[in-house]
Parts: C-alpha cells; sequence; structure tokens
C-alpha cells in the first residue's frame, strides 16, 4: 500500500488530513490544498505500481481523459502526478457519501426516488460515451451524493487503468454482482456494457439487492450468461410494470438489444417517469459515511459512529476484481475471494512471504527406541563393523528425511517464488536470457517509449523485484521508439480512433466541430498533429469533428427561367422540389416569381427548394400582321382572340392596325381574351411606270380591282390616286402607254 503518513505534505502542496478509504490498489486521503486553501480527496496509488512505467502512461492517460469531462454529474479531476515519489489524483472532495451508503442507512427506494439517482448517474454516464469513453465499473459505490443532493459518477476508467498496466486482457475484470456478460465471457465491451451494470443498478435501488448470487465469484459471474435479469416486482411489491420493462430493456443479455448508450437509457427512463407521473424528489445525502468519519479525525470530535453494515449479502464482495478468464468446460475455476474495501482492489502482486507449514514426517520410518530396552555404561559391548554401517544408514535415513521436509518447505514457501530481475536497456536477447535465467518464461512484448533506444528493454510486467512463482510468464517489455499519430479510420468513428490513439500511449482530446460537405455529421474530419506524424508518447492528439455539411444559403433565382433557376440551385447543393404556377404581372412566363424557403435562408446540403414560376401570356406584336396570322398566332400561345372592324386603311388587306393590350404585356391565363383591330380598307399603292402585269399584280394582292383603258406596256396614270384610301374590293382604273 502507500506510504503516505497523515501530516504529510504531498508535492508541497496538500497535507494529508486523514483516511477516508483504503482499496487494494490505492488509498483516498481528505487533504488540504494548502496553496488554495480547500479541502480535496487525494487518491494515491499503492507503491506496488510505481515502477511500472505501462501502469504510469495509462494512469496519466485515464487521467487526463477524466478530466476532460468536466460535468456537474462527473466528479471533478482537479490535478494529478505520475512522477517523483508517488502517483496521485486530486480531486474533488465529495461531503456527502456513496450511493453503496445511503442504500445501507435507507434500504430500497420507491420508484421516485430511484428515478432522481438514475437521472444523475445516467447524466453523467451519457457525456462520457459521448466522449468515447466506456466506465466498466458502474456501481454504488462508485456513485456519489454530495451535500447540495447532487449525484456525481466517479472512478471513471480505473479499472482500464488498471487492466492496462497488468496485461489483464484475458480476465475479468469488473465487480462481480455488476459484471455484463460480454464483461464475463470476454466479448466486445462498449457503452451497452455500461447500460447493463446500470440496469442491474436500478434492480438494487428497486429491492435493496443485486439480481445473482453464487458460491464462488466465477459461478456468481457466470449466471448472466444463462439467466435474465429478473423483474424487481419479483422479489419487491409496489414495482410498476414501466419499471420491470425498464430494467429488461437495460439488462438484455444481448448487447445489441440494449439502450445503446447511457442517453437512450436516460429518455427511457424520463418517458417512464412522466408516464407514471412520478413526483419530484431530492436524493437524500448518507450521514454515516466514511467521509463523515475522516471529518470528525480532523475536528477532534470525541464521538465516533461505527460504519454501518453493507446493504449486500455479507459474502458477497463489491470491490473492483481481476477474476482469472473462463475455461472452455462450463466447470468454473477456483478464484481467492477479493478483499471487501470501499475502492477497487487491484490483484495481489506480491505472493505470501510465509511459508505453509511442512507435513511432519511419518515416525514409522524412523526407529523408537523401546521402554523394556535398557544401556548398559559399566561395561559397553564391543562394536562389530556391521553394527556401525546401521547406525549411519539410519542417520543417512533421518538426514534425508529431514533434507526433504525443509527443501519442500523453501519450495512450498519462498522457494517457489523468485524475483524478476532488473533488465531496463538491455538488448532483446540479453533481457530473454535474464528473465529466462530467473526461472520464468519470458514473453516479449514491444511498446512505446520515449527515453528507451529501438529494440532496448524497457522493463517487465509484472514490474521489476516483484515476486512471482517460478515458470510463469513475465512480459518482457522492449521498446518500439516514439509513437506516431495514427491514421484515420475508414469509419471516422471517435470511439475507434481513440483505442487506437490510446495503443500508441498517447491522448485523444475533442476539439472544435466542424463543417465538412464529405465527412458525416459526428466523424472525424481531421487531428493535429496530422496522421504519421512522431510524437512522444502522452503526447494531446486533437480531432475536429464533422457538425454536417455546411449550410447553404438560398441562393435568389427570382426573375430567372426556371431551367436557370433549377441550375443555379443544383450547383448551389440544393434540389428542386415542388413548382407552382402562378400568375405575375411582373415575371415573364415560365420565369421564377420566388422561392420557398425565401433567398439567403440556411438550408441542409441536399434539401429541396420549392419554385413558384409565371403562367403569365406574353402578348407578342400582331401590328401590321393580316388578321389571318395574327389570329392563328395569338390562338397558338393560349389567347382568345376577338376582331374589331375600323375604317382605317392598311397597307396590305385585312391589316392589323390595333390591339386591346400592348405588345409585350403580361396576360392572366384565366382571362386570356385579346381584340384585334382590322382594317377594312386599304391605300392605294403607286404604280404609274410599272408594267401592265406588275401593276395588276400588285393592286389584286391589296384587294383592288384593276380596270385598263387602254393597252399598253407601261402604265401611265392611274385612278383613284396614288394614297388614297378606298374599300376593299374597289376598282382602280389603269391608262397605259400606247
Amino acid at each position: 500500500m502507500s506510504n503516505v503518513q497523515v501530516g504529510e505534505i504531498i508535492d508541497g502542496r496538500y497535507r494529508v488530513e486523514a483516511v477516508i478509504a483504503k482499496g487494494g490498489m490505492s488509498t483516498v486521503f481528505r487533504c488540504e490544498d494548502v496553496r488554495l486553501g480547500r479541502r480535496v480527496a487525494v487518491k494515491v496509488m499503492d507503491d506496488r505500481y510505481l515502477d511500472d512505467a505501462i501502469f504510469r502512461s495509462r494512469f496519466v492517460r485515464e487521467a487526463k481523459s477524466m478530466a476532460q469531462l468536466g460535468h456537474p454529474n462527473i466528479v471533478d479531476v482537479y490535478d494529478f502526478n505520475s512522477t517523483g515519489d508517488h502517483a496521485y489524483l486530486v480531486m474533488e472532495l465529495i461531503s456527502g457519501g456513496t450511493l453503496r451508503e445511503l442504500l445501507a442507512e435507507r434500504g430500497p427506494m420507491p420508484p421516485h426516488a430511484a428515478t432522481q439517482v438514475m437521472r444523475g448517474l445516467l447524466t453523467g454516464l451519457s457525456v462520457a460515451h459521448k466522449q468515447g469513453l466506456v466506465h466498466r465499473d458502474i456501481k454504488p459505490d462508485n456513485v456519489l451524493i454530495n451535500k447540495d443532493h447532487r449525484v456525481k459518477l466517479t472512478d471513471f476508467g480505473l479499472v482500464r487503468a488498471v487492466a492496462q498496466s497488468e496485461h489483464t486482457s484475458d480476465k475479468i475484470i469488473g465487480t462481480v454482482s455488476y459484471l455484463s456478460p460480454e464483461q464475463v465471457d470476454g466479448g466486445h465491451i462498449g457503452p451497452e456494457s455500461d447500460v447493463y451494470s446500470a440496469g442491474v443498478l436500478l434492480f438494487e435501488l428497486l429491492t435493496g439487492t443485486t439480481p445473482f448470487d453464487g458460491d464462488t465469484q466465477i459461478a456468481h459471474a457466470m449466471q448472466r450468461l444463462s439467466h435474465d435479469v429478473p423483474a424487481p416486482s419479483s422479489r419487491i411489491d409496489g414495482v410498476p410494470q414501466l419499471f420491470d420493462e425498464l430494467v429488461a430493456a437495460a439488462t438484455h443479455r444481448d448487447p445489441a438489444e440494449r439502450f445503446p448508450t447511457a442517453a437512450e437509457f436516460l429518455a427511457a427512463l424520463e418517458d417512464v417517469a412522466t408516464e407514471l407521473e412520478l413526483p419530484s424528489f431530492k436524493v437524500p445525502v448518507p450521514t454515516n459515511t466514511a467521509v463523515a468519519r475522516a471529518t470528525e479525525v480532523v475536528t477532534g470530535a470525541t464521538e465516533v459512529v461505527a460504519p454501518l453494515p453493507p446493504l449486500a449479502r455479507p459474502a458477497e464482495s463489491q470491490s473492483t476484481s481481476i477474476l482469472p478468464p473462463l475455461e472452455p468446460t462450463p466447470a468454473p475455476a477456483p478464484i481467492t475471494e477479493p478483499p471487501t474495501e470501499a475502492f477497487p482492489a487491484a490483484p495481489q502482486v506480491t505472493p505470501p512471504i510465509m511459508p505453509p507449514i511442512a507435513p511432519e514426517p511419518e515416525t514409522r520410518d524412523v526407529p523408537a527406541v523401546r521402554e523394556d530396552q535398557s544401556v548398559a555404561f559399566e561395561a559397553p559391548t564391543p562394536v562389530s563393523n556391521r553394527s556401525t554401517a546401521k547406525l549411519i544408514a539410519w542417520f543417512l535415513v533421518v538426514a534425508l528425511l529431514i533434507a526433504s521436509v525443509a527443501v519442500g518447505g523453501w519450495w512450498f514457501g519462498s522457494g517457489r517464488y523468485g524475483e524478476i530481475p532488473q533488465i531496463l536497456g538491455e538488448d532483446r536477447p540479453t533481457a530473454v536470457q535474464l528473465v529466462s535465467d530467473a526461472g520464468f518464461d519470458p514473453v516479449v512484448t514491444e511498446v512505446f517509449s520515449d527515453d528507451v533506444t529501438v529494440g532496448k528493454a524497457v522493463g517487465t510486467a509484472p514490474p521489476f523485484g516483484s515476486r512471482v512463482p517460478r515458470s510463469d510468464q513475465v512480459e518482457v517489455l522492449i521498446s518500439k521508439g516514439l509513437p506516431t499519430v495514427p491514421v484515420l479510420p475508414a469509419s471516422g468513428d471517435i470511439a475507434e480512433y481513440r483505442r487506437a490513439v490510446e495503443e500508441r500511449t498517447l491522448i485523444l482530446e475533442i476539439g472544435g466541430d466542424v463543417f465538412s460537405n464529405d465527412v458525416p455529421k459526428g466523424q472525424i474530419v481531421s487531428v493535429s498533429p496530422s496522421p504519421g506524424v512522431t510524437v512522444k508518447t502522452e503526447s494531446v492528439v486533437t480531432a475536429s469533428i464533422s457538425k454536417g455539411a455546411a449550410p447553404v444559403d438560398v441562393p435568389d433565382v427570382a426573375g430567372m427561367s426556371q431551367e436557370d433557376a433549377t441550375r443555379t440551385l443544383t450547383d448551389a447543393g440544393l434540389t428542386v422540389g415542388s413548382v407552382q404556377q402562378e400568375f405575375s404581372q411582373r415575371h415573364k412566363p415560365g420565369h421564377v416569381i420566388s422561392t420557398s424557403p425565401g433567398s439567403h435562408a440556411k438550408l441542409a446540403r441536399g434539401s429541396e427548394v420549392n419554385l413558384k414560376v409565371s403562367n403569365a401570356l406574353e402578348m407578342p406584336s400582331v401590328i401590321g400582321k393580316t388578321s389571318t396570322e395574327a389570329v392563328a398566332q395569338l390562338e397558338s400561345l393560349g389567347f382568345v382572340v376577338m376582331l374589331e372592324d375600323t375604317s382605317d386603311a392598311g397597307t396590305v388587306p385585312y391589316e392589323i392596325v390595333g390591339t386591346s393590350a400592348r405588345a409585350g404585356a403580361l396576360i392572366d391565363p384565366a382571362s386570356p381574351e385579346v381584340t384585334l383591330q382590322v382594317a377594312n380598307r386599304v391605300r392605294v399603292p403607286s404604280v404609274v411606270g410599272r408594267t401592265m402585269e406588275d401593276a395588276t399584280q400588285i393592286l389584286t394582292n391589296m384587294g383592288l380591282s384593276v380596270n385598263t383603258r387602254r393597252d399598253g406596256s407601261r402604265v401611265l396614270t392611274q385612278s383613284p390616286r396614288a394614297g388614297a384610301k378606298v374599300d376593299i374590293g374597289s376598282t382602280v382604273e389603269l391608262t397605259a402607254l400606247r
């Protein structure tokens, strides 16, 4: 354990006032921050881990990850240190106590009280899940209640740090009562695992007990592989069916069937609370707590309150444990019960020093002197060679038996264990040989290192100086130099990239959100430093997360043709939705009147924009055309044409000399009528000097008749004169030269 003493000042800043709790791998002290003058909780790691470089790096990474969360429902981390004489975390001092202590004081909770506790727990846990972190040890001991009645989650990532330091990926890590099935059978551990543990915790809040038990921890753990968590109402009266269903959904044996994250669990909990119209509730603060007892020590209180007994079954440990891996056979392997302490207990590193008592040798093999035998001193009998040989033989037998007992005692005691040698800086073959010569089975593992040259030994796991059984496997840690920033996964998934970053002893921090037209929302767009860059261990890699495609400003397409508007919207990353036809006196036919949403509105890329397009009829110019030509043109455009005779004279028969709508006017297709003014008279053209044949043709085309008074080649005179207005069909007299 830690050698920190009450009264000591850690790193010249944190004065130790009292012990709050002890665990297998750490001790938590109530301390005064002499620099800021505030009370804090300082968790000091066991001295056994100080020489373990791997543990230190994991410890730093987990401390930073926990500090990044920063939420009212998560215990704040103020400071940490992994160098020097101590490795410690400085945390917010919770003046209340644990949920375990509250359960011990008050017993099972009614639904409205359990709901309020779960709100705080799931809110804090959802923040962690959003950052790609998994707690892996949800239990009442890690849920704290402050004096302001706020529920806070603590010890985030601690078990993970232990697992990585001890290289126990093939072992079951966690608190047996709250393990998820995948933690037991070695499956993938994700946010769904925390959801399962939180579901078990809700079961315990409602019933006062956890759902499973067993003669051993392994048997206890295996129960959840073949049995569903029972309905809380089967253990205690008064639990609504909706809570039975909520617990069942959270603790489904198949992770895919559970709530995927704590946020989804919380949303379902709120739905149940609304449906049942549960009253509001303030979580009470436990009074008989470890923190309170530590405070009494500091303040000098004379009355010491004895701790309450745990609510759980006496034989059931609620400590974080590292269990042996499950064997392929159904029979569980025997394990040692972990210590029942307030904080997570690591597996014992140092084996027992005192050897077991060696069995006494059986006396039937050693000759004994009978009582009826006598020894004569006056006249000793001469000793023959045969008597001497027998005596020597008996002495040899006794000596061998004594030696056997001694060797057996030594072997079953300290002789069975060996001390792991120091291999720091040795080359790979030498390091392997040193470990092998010490009686262990060396297994080489490559790790990143800032200080040790590539190919040289960084250390061992367990660390140098540890005493472990001979022939056990010992990891020989060989440096592979400085790490590089890993490439982004094709999925862009934050949790997947965090694992890749942490495998290289780096720390992933989530930076600002950025827009990206190429990377889906919630995935990583880029990291800094860039992938492939060589960095030191424990360096921070900052990831920028996609907010999705940048919003698009709807362009102003009013007045454009529908074709041009469609092209403009498509180029902007939008699509055309519905097209509505509407009359407009200001927009030509087929041109856009307006859009919905309007111009300059911000839309997600790919959104639809609806168009309103003019269906007006545009009046063409028909002045000077014949009535036949004008009517045909207008009717083809959708107009309804009416003709009106006028006494005006045209230049052609039935020439259009006026219209009811000017050229270019926009007409409502609901009222498409237009009136044309038709000239029923013509102006007589000049044909003097033309040949009689040409003159006759011109006048005939004008709708006039021709009368020649003298034959000849050319016209000499005409009557009526040129420019005269006459009715269509009138006769023109022509006189020709002789």
